[in-house]
Formats: C-alpha cells, sequence, structure tokens
C-alpha cells in the first residue's frame, strides 16, 4: 500500500504526528469539555478527528459518530445527516433501526433508503415545516440521552459554521438549547472557516457563547514531516535526499493535503532514489495534467478577479494588497476594484488569510498560476 494515503484516515500506521493536538482533544473528552477544532480546508482536522476516534476506541467504550454539513443548506439537511449519522454507530443494524424507530414518535418516524453507490443506509424525514424540524431535532437530541445512559457518546459535526447560513430562524439556539440538556455527550464542532467559527463561539449575543474551548491546526513542523517522509520511503527501500524532501514542504507549504499527494505520486513513480530533479519533474507533471481543471476558473471569475488571483499567487503571501505598489506591478486597475475582488475570491473560497497575508488556497493551482 502507498503509504501517503489520500484517505481521510487510513489507521495510525498511515498518520503523522498531531500527538499535542490529539492528546489535547482526548483531555478534553475526557473531562466532558466540548471542543471546536478550525483549519483552512484539507490541513488534516477530519483526519485527526478520526485518529482521535481511533484511539478513544482503544481506551473505553464509547459511540463515536462523525458527519460532515458541508452540503448541508437547511435544517432538514442536518437531521438527514445527523440521523444517517447514528446508524454507523456499533450497534448492529437491526439493532439501530429497532432503537431508533422506537425512539421517535410516530408522526415523524424516519423512512430508511440505501446510497445507490455505497449501499448505505440514509435517513430522510418527512418535515413539512419548521415546527416539524424542531420536534425531529428534540427527537433525535431525547434518543441520544437515552443512548448516553448506557455509554458516553461523542460526535464530531465538520464545518459546522454552515448551521448559519440556514435559512430557518434560530437553529443555533435550537441546538445549543439540546445539546446543554445532555449530560455524557460531547461534541466536537469543526470548520474551515475560522472567522465565523469564532464569531459563532465568542460573540456574547449568539447562543454558542462561550461554550467551548478552542483548537485552530496549523502546519505539521517541518522537523517531524520530513521525518515521516525520509521513513516512509526508507522502509520501502526508496531512498530521498534530504534536500528535496525540503523542497516537498516548501513547494506545498506543508499543507497536509498537497504534501500527501506530492509524496504520494512521487512513491508511484517507480523511482529510486529521490533527489530534487525528480520532485521538480513529478511536481510539474502534476500541474500538466491538472491544467484543463485550472483554466475553467477562468471562465468562472471576472478578468479583474482572474488578474488578482495570478498576482496573488506570484506574490505567495502578501497582506498590502491595496498599495499602488502592488496594483502597477500586475496592471490591477483600481484599489476599489482590488477589495472586491479580494471580499469575492475570499467568498469563493479561492483564498484564504494568514497573519494578514493572502494565499491562493489551492497550493497546485498557485504555482500553475505562476506560470501565466
Amino acid at each position: 500500500m502507498n503509504p501517503f494515503t489520500l484517505k481521510e484516515y487510513a489507521g495510525p500506521e498511515y498518520f503523522c504526528n498531531r500527538k499535542d493536538e490529539t492528546k489535547r482533544i482526548i483531555n478534553a473528552i475526557e473531562n466532558q469539555r466540548n471542543l471546536t477544532l478550525s483549519s483552512i480546508r484539507k490541513m488534516g482536522k477530519t483526519g485527526l478527528i478520526h485518529h482521535v476516534f481511533n484511539k478513544l476506541n482503544n481506551t473505553k467504550d464509547y459511540d463515536l459518530v462523525y458527519f460532515d454539513i458541508y452540503h448541508t443548506s437547511s435544517l432538514l439537511g442536518f437531521i438527514n445527516k445527523f440521523g444517517t449519522s447514528l446508524l454507523t454507530e456499533k450497534e448492529s443494524f437491526p439493532e439501530k433501526i429497532k432503537r431508533m424507530i422506537k425512539s421517535f414518535i410516530s408522526s415523524i418516524r424516519p423512512t430508511i433508503t440505501y446510497d445507490s453507490f455505497t449501499g448505505a443506509p440514509v435517513f430522510s424525514f418527512n418535515i413539512n415545516n419548521e415546527a416539524s424540524g424542531v420536534n425531529t431535532i428534540e427527537e433525535i437530541f431525547g434518543f441520544l440521552e437515552q443512548r448516553s445512559r448506557e455509554t458516553p457518546v461523542v460526535i464530531a459535526i465538520d464545518e459546522f459554521q454552515q448551521i448559519a447560513d440556514y435559512p430557518e430562524k434560530n437553529v443555533e439556539a435550537l441546538l445549543r438549547t439540546n445539546i446543554q440538556k445532555l449530560l455524557n455527550v460531547n461534541f466536537i464542532f469543526s470548520g474551515s472557516d475560522k472567522h465565523l467559527l469564532t464569531s459563532m463561539f465568542t460573540d456574547a449575543k449568539r447562543p454558542f457563547y462561550q461554550s467551548t474551548e478552542f483548537m485552530h491546526l496549523e502546519e505539521i513542523p517541518a522537523s517531524e514531516y520530513s521525518e515521516f517522509i525520509k521513513t516512509n520511503f526508507n522502509n520501502n527501500a526508496i531512498s530521498i535526499e534530504d534536500e528535496a524532501i525540503k523542497n516537498i514542504l516548501t513547494m506545498t507549504r506543508r499543507h497536509t493535503y498537497y504534501v500527501q499527494y506530492l509524496c504520494n505520486k512521487l512513491y508511484g513513480s517507480e523511482e529510486k532514489n529521490i533527489d530534487n530533479k525528480v520532485v521538480k519533474e513529478v511536481f510539474f507533471n502534476i500541474l500538466n495534467e491538472n491544467e484543463v481543471y485550472f483554466s475553467e476558473y477562468r471562465d468562472l471569475l471576472t478578468k479583474q478577479q482572474w488578474d488578482l488571483l495570478i498576482a496573488l499567487a506570484k506574490e505567495e503571501g502578501i497582506s498590502q494588497v491595496t498599495t499602488s505598489k502592488f496594483i502597477k506591478k500586475y496592471n490591477l486597475s483600481t484599489t476599489s476594484t482590488v477589495r472586491r475582488g479580494i471580499k469575492s475570491l475570499l467568498e469563493k473560497k479561492m483564498i484564504y488569510k494568514k497573519d494578514a497575508k493572502y494565499y491562493v488556497y489551492d497550493v497546485f493551482l498557485a504555482k500553475w498560476l505562476t506560470r501565466l
């Protein structure tokens, strides 16, 4: 098996470091503290959650529930994701169905279908109005309260900031009210929008105010990632030069997904001695393979946004984006146009801001843009 897996989590042997973060999350769970985990996309927060779950499975009997609400747009979508995730606990499928149906009042019993691709069971609820949705949520939490009397439950909700965009009013208050009632259930709220997550949990006017502790996931330290990379190549009879590893981490900004992807391609290249030349060849092959995909962005953005994206890629991290020097250097029109462009690119998740500097989100796209 290629040791540089691109799956969210393939097991502890394929997981790099995060020892301090793992220990901190487990400590929060064992001491019944809810936690909010944030990071930019593809930095490995989902893998970390599953790594924590793997550790918990080896220490104590927990019911561990994970679901991602990124693609939901309403309370109904949240309910369907939540209900479906509860079927993945340790009970057998018939036992779980029996328990779930018994726990729901007859008027809102779930309908169970099966995913046409995976075969996994999927819940759907017949919810005609907001009041029905509120009742269903309360029934789900009532089920959790019963379940947690027997076994502690840990629920991880990924991309939790999505609930702020739901059209229904008071979703945050609804969830907070029901979560407060649970005594043996802990929550991990994770997401890729640090600003929005922080606002949800630090604004005194919002329901989740000061209800969790915070953790922001940064890049894995270069020394530890270097050791992980070197060990996994060497263990498979592939030598790799230290300078090549340093170049890998520089080119990918130590952004977890892109480090893994580049190393995965290097491992699959069948080269037995990897140096900087091989790294650069494989890296630029990746850019060429994605050129058709990257070119599509030109049609999705205005000319001003596209030109601004290229400029940000070439700067590889810049804070002063409205200075005349930056604008003239890349022929970007006016200050107001740049401001609007930055706002739009942030909303489209094309760029992100870190330490007051702007970066193109997709590392490979950024490198491809520098060639234009």
